[in-house]
């Protein structure tokens, strides 16, 4: 069986860990670096009977992990929900709620409520997972002259693969942008650096029942830190007072722009982050920031807001 050959799907559930059959031609994901694989616990048996030899360990509680990564990239159309697969449902199933605002912009915001799960089916190459009740995490990654990574973690119900191949797919024409000609500021000030990373950094737990087959009745997003970086190069406490803000703990609103075509345009804003941590580091000669910051609430569910325009 061949990597190349793995196709995702994924589709938004209306009644939890309940298959609603993603399609084809308008669920289908484009990803890579996928890496699923089960979890759970082996329960060892510390039987005391005359022997150093270990007993064979119980399975007690199963679930599936699965990993990828996708391209940040928009729909094509602004404000619009694509006919087409579109990684929506999964910002939707890591606890972000979508409003589209037809001829404008989608928005992703966080929530702390009525969250939402997805199934995944994930083929590779003629092996089937499929992967329900599905909720999980991402991170977005971008550095320079590159297009932007968005990683997704996420946890589903236990199910054993089986021999399938999927119908012929539609995927997203659309080209994403290289980080390239930013509209990047942090305070007020635009930092000149190569990568930048935001993490919603959600804690996803099992709910375990002794009445579940696999010991799991669901998955669920209890909380969330979220956290980022970036690497900018140094310059004076006039210019931009890294350690001042640091010390301080001053919150700075980030605004962080790529794109210069209308539906193709994404932004990752937040009004309040704060420096956690200021190392530094050499790049090419220049000394440069190790800079970490959390993402602080203004008024509640807004710590993070991602724009596709």
């Amino acid at each position: 069986m061949f990597t190349r050959n793995t196709v995702v799907f994924a589709k938004i559930e209306t009644e939890y860990g309940i298959d609603p059959i993603p399609n084809p031609a308008s669920n289908a994901i484009a990803v890579r670096d996928l890496v699923i694989s089960p979890a759970g616990e082996a329960v060892e048996r510390n039987i005391l009977r005359g022997s150093l030899s270990q007993l064979s360990f119980l399975r007690g509680t199963s679930r599936v992990e699965v990993d990828f990564k996708t391209e940040m990239k928009g729909t094509g159309t602004k404000g619009a929900i694509p006919a087409f697969g579109w990684e929506g449902d999964l910002f939707r199933a890591c606890g972000m709620s979508q409003t589209a605002n037809a001829g404008t912009d989608l928005l992703y915001t966080p929530i702390s409520e009525n969250f939402e799960s997805c199934t995944l089916y994930v083929y590779i190459d003629r092996l089937f997972h499929k992967l329900t009740g599905c909720r999980g995490s991402f991170r977005i990654s971008i550095e320079v002259g590159k297009p932007a990574m968005v990683e997704w973690k996420f946890k589903g119900f236990y199910s054993s693969p089986s021999d399938a191949s999927p119908s012929a797919q539609t995927f997203s024409g659309i080209l994403p942008p290289v980080a390239l000609g930013a509209d990047f500021s942090i305070g007020g000030y635009g930092p000149v650096s190569e990568k930048f990373e935001v993490d919603i950094n959600n804690s996803v737990v099992e709910r375990k029942s002794i009445a579940a087959l696999d010991g799991v009745i669901g998955f669920e997003i209890t909380g969330r830190k979220p956290r980022g970086s970036f690497d900018p190069e140094t310059v004076a406490v006039t210019t931009h007072p890294f350690w001042s803000n640091w010390q301080s703990a001053t919150p700075l609103r980030l605004n962080l722009a790529i794109g210069s075509a209308d539906g193709n345009r994404f932004a990752i804003e937040a009004p309040a982050i704060q420096y956690s941590d200021m190392g530094s580091g050499d790049r090419d000669g220049r000394v440069v920031y190790k800079a970490a910051f959390s993402l602080a609430m203004s008024n509640g569910d807004d710590e993070l807001l991602i724009r596709f325009s």
